[in-house]
């Protein structure tokens, strides 16, 4: 029998053929390749395979020496046996599997490999695997440093803007969204300028685009100041802003990042601590003034009351003349003050007071020559308060000038005061009263009110709603009566008016016994020290201490005072009282001279007196030593009291 076999040879040389073509692919395959047959014996591995494991056939004949040498850790090893079961069960021939393992190599590293099994129809499987050891640290290192970058975008405080060549926003920071009031989401793919709306502050004109900026530039560049930023809301805010171009690879310009911040505060507070430098420079210029117009107006004052004491009490002429003079010296005396407490804000100088004759005086006095008047509601039996008169009456004025202000058409405003006592519960406004006895002003207008939203801010420094307004009046009302122990409170309806509530501490001390203004004190007998610089003080002091009775010597400084002091106590006729000057321009002032005093007699009777009220000495001035304090300028019967309580141990 004879049997044909060309047939057979052609297809085992063909067969050949593909075998050799096939083994040439896999012995040059830029991936590891390994056939295993359906008993796990690895029949062939390609170089690839050997490279980047370092094991070849003799190493791992079988899957079961693979997994033993690729997989060394037990607990590791199960787990990718058991995938790779779950995947060789489901197989169906032709299908691919991939999977991704770490993989343990003959050197004792480990690779990151990427394996994809496919199943054979005769059973065998072919499975390649790729080193995806570097690629996977790379994006590790890139994801880390965009996270990186996402925290440093959400640490910032600045809004961050990147752009494309095109203006397209291609990046938004959470600063940048609350800034512009765009979400990145609602941004990414607008123009910059739709998104970043900026005018210039001054002229309104449209702001500098940030695309054309950055054309041209190597580095970061500011763009134009006064650039204002309005929100997609319609809220406005400055800002600084800085542009910076971004580079490729090839160095070419391929975006732009724009960071930029509100900058609306900071530059409040520039101009606030410009204001306060500007109010400090007031405040030493003040202080001058003070000193040496109050000077002035204590000899003036003194010689009113020298003339008004010389004339005859039924002379209600010249009286009245005199009263008029006197109030108007106070009332300069008040507007010093007021100079010195607006620019520095300076410490209380407290007297004993009924509180109503100065809410009287000051009340009048600001409605004067105006369609404005004041009611008055106060008890008898109002308790006496320990205020700075001056300093209170600056409240009141204040108060009063506000309330004729809310008031054009004209009208009646209402001034009460009260005695309240206070267990630490709430008053108004949410403040806390400590406990105690205290006077509650308050003052009452029938204006247009102010509004919720307004309230409270208007305690606030420089916050003002009038046009030319300084914003300081009420900054200033609230330091002084804070500086008072108290507490000032505002209630407002708009279109029915206004009620501010003024908590001062009733004194402990009670009001000290009343005088007319035209009662001379008893004379005295004693010998006073008068310690100042000024001839023309000396000049009135003399003949306004002969006038009360007392025997008097003068110093122009401090030198001059502890040497006239020694000298008396020495020669066993000591002074039992001394007035000093606080400041002496080129000399030794009070607060230097009475530590000398004290040191020659402990028990030193020493008043302090100054036009500068402002001085910490004048208001804590037992702790620097004096038992008592006059401010200038003062009247014959203010002297009189003074020196009566210091010498009497009174005060």
């Amino acid at each position: 029998m004879v049997i044909d076999v060309t047939d057979m040879r052609e297809t085992e040389t063909k067969s050949a053929k593909e075998g050799e073509k096939f083994q040439i692919l896999a012995d040059y395959a830029p991936f590891g390749m390994v056939l295993i047959a359906k008993d796990g014996t690895f029949k062939y591995m390609n170089p690839k395979f050997k490279e980047f494991f370092g094991y070849d056939l003799k190493d791992t004949p079988n899957g079961r020496a693979w997994f033993s040498k690729a997989y060394p850790e037990r607990e590791y090893r199960e787990w990718v046996l058991s995938k790779w079961i779950e995947d060789m069960k489901s197989a169906q021939p032709g299908e691919k599997k991939p999977r991704t393992f770490m993989v343990t190599c003959r050197d004792g590293t480990t690779k990151i490999i990427n394996f994809i099994s496919v199943m054979l129809s005769a059973g065998e499987t072919i499975m390649t695997c790729e080193n995806i050891t570097d690629r996977v640290r790379d994006q590790e290192e890139l994801s880390e440093e965009k996270e990186r970058l996402a925290v440093t975008l959400r640490s910032i405080g600045d809004g961050v803007m990147t752009m494309d060549t095109e203006g397209r926003i291609t990046l938004m920071n959470a600063v940048a969204e609350r800034l512009s009031g765009w979400t990145q989401q609602e941004a990414l793919g607008r123009n910059i300028e739709e998104v970043f709306h900026a005018v210039n502050g001054k002229s309104r004109k449209k702001g500098e685009n940030p695309v054309e900026r950055v054309r041209g530039i190597s580095e970061a560049v500011d763009l134009a100041g006064h650039q204002v930023l309005i929100s997609r809301g319609g809220k406005e805010m400055l800002i600084s802003a800085t542009i910076a171009p971004m580079f490729g690879k090839d160095g070419s310009i391929i975006g732009a990042v724009l960071v930029f911040r509100d900058i609306t505060e900071k530059r409040k507070v520039e101009e606030d601590l410009l204001r306060m430098d500007k109010l400090e420079s007031v405040g030493v210029l003040a202080g001058g003034i003070a000193h040496d117009f109050n000077n002035v107006l204590s000899v003036i004052l003194g010689n009113i009351s020298l003339a008004r004491m010389y004339t005859k009490p039924d002379d209600e002429k010249l009286q009245k003349r005199f009263r008029d003079a006197e109030q108007a010296v106070s009332r300069a005396k008040d507007l010093t003050q007021q100079l010195l407490t607006f620019s520095k804000g300076g410490s209380p100088v407290k007297r004993t007071s009924a509180v109503q004759s100065v809410l009287k005086a000051s009340c009048r006095f600001a409605v004067m020559g105006s369609n404005i008047q004041c009611d008055f509601n106060f008890p008898d039996n109002l308790l006496p308060v320990d205020i700075d008169a001056g300093q209170i009456n600056q409240v009141i004025n204040n108060m009063i000038i506000n309330a004729q202000q809310a008031m054009s058409e004209g009208g009646t405003i209402h001034v009460a005061a009260e005695n309240v006592v206070s267990s630490g519960i709430t008053a108004t406004q949410g403040l806390i009263l400590n406990k105690g006895e205290y006077v509650r002003i308050s003052i009452t207008d029938h204006g247009a009110g102010i509004p919720a939203d307004r309230l409270s801010k208007i305690f606030d420094p420089y916050f003002t709603t009038k046009e030319k307004g300084t914003g300081l009046g009420l900054a200033t009302c609230h330091s002084i009566i804070k500086k008072h122990g108290g507490y000032i409170t505002v209630e407002s309806v708009v279109g029915q008016g206004t009620t501010f509530y003024i908590y001062l501490p009733a004194s402990r001390r009670g009001e000290t016994a009343r005088r007319k203004e035209s009662q001379v004190p008893a004379p005295g007998k004693e010998k006073i020290l008068v310690m100042d610089d000024e001839d023309m003080i000396r000049s009135i002091m003399s003949e306004m201490l002969d006038s009360l009775g007392y025997r008097a010597e003068f110093a122009k400084n401090g030198n001059e005072a502890i040497d006239l002091y020694r000298k008396a106590k020495e020669s066993g006729k000591p002074f039992d009282a001394v007035i000093l000057d606080l400041t002496i321009p080129g000399g030794m002032g009070g607060k230097e001279t009475i530590k000398s005093l004290l040191g020659l007699d402990p028990g030193v009777k020493a008043i302090v007196s100054s036009g500068y009220s402002n001085d910490p000495i004048m208001a804590e001035f037992r702790e620097y030593g004096f038992e008592g304090v006059i401010t200038k300028p003062y009247k014959l019967t203010e002297l009189g009291e003074i020196l009566q309580s210091v010498l009497t141990g009174t005060r």
